[in-house]
């Protein structure tokens, strides 16, 4: 009796899983054909879509500068060259502390020891005639009225190269989604004229790219050595342009 009961048992077992498997193909099926014709709906019927651009501006004054301040020395002798080139930086990055720069916005860009060349061109030999020392610190400056006066300052204590001056903003990303909510609105305005020329409405956006941003301001420091006790570096701040661009796909 048990064994008939399981053979039934197995039997039953078999039934169901027929039916489960005929009702997945079954829904597999209508899932297939209900994909294919909506692909071939989409292909009959596309959807119609217009692409527009918007772009806006927002100007900000700087409020950082960043300096790179320098000193090349040259002797016969490399260590003597390193020992003058090691003391007047010393000089320099005290300087630049008593004008107000705190020790973190100062940093080491570039420190080389290089031969000097004599070349002979009776025998084309080059010969090492001495070294050249050459120490570079990138400095911010948060005071933008104070500019001027640094590098007047570094350049009393020995400095002899300055690179260029760069401009900047520390919240930069506030001023950017300013000039991005407004590009958005001149993207959807273009749209809404579109379509009201057209006679359709709008659906609702697609796709949506952003891009955009600011390039620092960049100036050169002219240092006059024999104006150094009677007038100061000036340096202008100027504004700065932030940019931002979307690309809008809409459905309509």
């Amino acid at each position: 009796m048990t064994q008939v009961l399981t053979v039934k048992n197995k039997l039953t077992l078999v039934a169901l899983f027929v039916a489960v498997a005929a009702l997945l193909v079954m829904v597999f099926g209508l899932y297939g054909n209900m994909t294919a014709q909506a692909q071939a709906e989409e292909e009959t019927n596309p959807k119609r879509t217009m692409s527009v651009s918007g772009q806006a501006k927002v100007t900000a004054s700087p409020d950082f500068a960043t300096i790179n301040l320098g000193v090349i020395t040259e002797d016969k002798d490399a260590m003597a060259a390193q020992k003058e080139n090691a003391a007047s930086m010393d000089k320099v990055i005290a300087s630049v502390k008593a004008s107000g720069v705190k020790a973190e916005d100062m940093k080491t860009v570039n420190y080389s020891i290089q031969p000097k060349y004599d070349y002979n061109d009776r025998t084309g030999e080059n010969r090492i005639i001495g070294y050249m020392v050459s120490n570079s610190v990138n400095v911010t400056v948060r005071d933008l009225t104070k500019t001027g006066s640094i590098i007047d300052a570094a350049a009393q204590s020995g400095v002899n190269t300055t690179s260029n001056i760069k401009f900047g903003l520390s919240n930069y990303e506030e001023f950017y989604n300013e000039a991005l909510g407004k590009a958005v609105l001149a993207a959807k305005k273009k749209a809404d004229t579109i379509a009201g020329a057209l006679g359709v409405k709008l659906i609702a956006p697609i796709s949506v790219n952003e891009g955009g941003g600011y390039s620092p301001l960049s100036n050169y420091a002219v240092y006059d050595m024999k104006a150094a006790s009677n007038v100061q570096t000036p340096i202008q701040a100027g504004s700065l342009e932030i940019t931002a661009n979307v690309s809008i796909v809409y459905e309509y």
